[in-house]
């Protein structure tokens, strides 16, 4: 990896200035012919063996112009020291067709080392480029929630003055401020994630925080994602079903707990799609009765946008609910 990190930063850095790439350009001509020399009682049948990898680092270290010039010395040098008849530059045919396959050769590595720089000058821009509007989106989901936030906090305000002192309207009151503190942790929730989806256990921890200080209600499943349609009913319907349990249901008493389960399953018989059956239970609570009307409460926790199926089963040992969200996605195997 360091080895690789160096050539991407020779690469991106471009070429020197013109007196470096001079230098060093001769520097990776004189070099090989040395080396050439000095080998040359073993090496036989070729003039060019030891100038390609110099070629490589010309082009890695001073561009493709500097690496071209590199190129073409080479070419001369090895014909006229290294080719037989030495001495003598294109004696024959065959001293043309070796400097012209060299000189392609030549040609082709620096094109490819080339097309390497530009593309990793273009994904270096790119990259910054989503870092940037990655930084300019979180701000603006920040601030986002603020603003979102600050008109939930009018709203309740307007509320509480307009109807302060008129008789029966303090749990009316209480119960709209309770369901705007939900909105608000719905809000939350999905400007936290990335506007597309949110996630369980997140979703549920955050939506039944209120009712849960003594640890009675306990969660379990596997992480998921649900898309965004589902994120705000399904933490309003939790919501809910918490305030019900803590007035009426299993939260009511010291010894009553809820039981949170959800499981991803099969949509259709064939599996080409998912969904989330989240499943409701309260255990230990006072017995339960079919209540006789509905209220705004009831229909939150019922099929809507967002929710694709509910049903609420109350039986006389405890509330089991069950809530299904059609296109969610399990996102591991560990539960929570």
């Amino acid at each position: 990896m360091t080895r690789f990190n160096f050539i991407k930063m020779r690469l991106l850095a471009g070429p020197p200035s013109l007196s470096w790439t001079v230098a060093l350009g001769l520097g990776f001509v004189a070099v090989p012919t040395l080396l050439r020399l000095a080998a040359d009682s073993v090496i036989t049948g070729t003039a060019f063996s030891t100038f390609y990898p110099f070629v490589v680092i010309a082009a890695l270290f001073i561009g493709w112009k500097g690496a071209t010039g590199v190129a073409l010395a080479a070419a001369v040098v090895a014909n006229y020291l290294f080719m037989e008849p030495r001495y003598v530059l294109f004696a024959q045919t065959g001293d043309t067709i070796g400097v012209a396959s060299f000189l392609i050769s030549c040609a082709m590595i620096i094109f490819v080392m080339d097309t390497l720089r530009r593309t990793l000058i273009d994904l270096e821009v790119s990259s910054k480029r989503e870092a940037r509007l990655n930084s300019e989106l979180k701000h603006l989901n920040g601030e986002l929630q603020h603003r979102v936030k600050n008109i939930l906090a009018i709203v309740q305000a307007l509320t509480s003055h307009t109807f302060r002192g008129l008789p029966g309207t303090e749990e009316a009151i209480r119960k709209l401020n309770m369901r705007l503190h939900a909105l608000a942790e719905a809000q939350a929730v999905l400007v936290a994630g990335d506007w597309e989806s949110c996630h369980l256990p997140d979703l549920a921890v955050r939506a039944l925080a209120p009712f849960n200080g003594q640890g009675a209600i306990r969660l379990k499943g596997p992480h998921c994602s649900l898309p965004e349609r589902s994120c705000v009913p399904m933490v309003l319907a939790l919501h809910e079903l918490g305030t019900n349990a803590l007035k009426y249901g299993s939260l009511s008493t010291l010894d009553g707990t809820v039981e949170v389960r959800w499981q991803i399953r099969t949509a259709n018989g064939d599996g080409s799609a998912e969904e989330l059956l989240l499943t409701w239970t309260e255990i230990g609570g006072p017995s339960v009765e079919i209540p006789k009307r509905r209220g705004l409460g009831t229909k939150l926790v019922a099929q809507q946008t967002g929710i694709d199926a509910a049903t609420m089963d109350f039986r006389p040992e405890g509330l089991v609910c069950e809530i299904v969200v059609k296109d969610a996605i399990a996102e591991t195997s560990h539960g929570f």
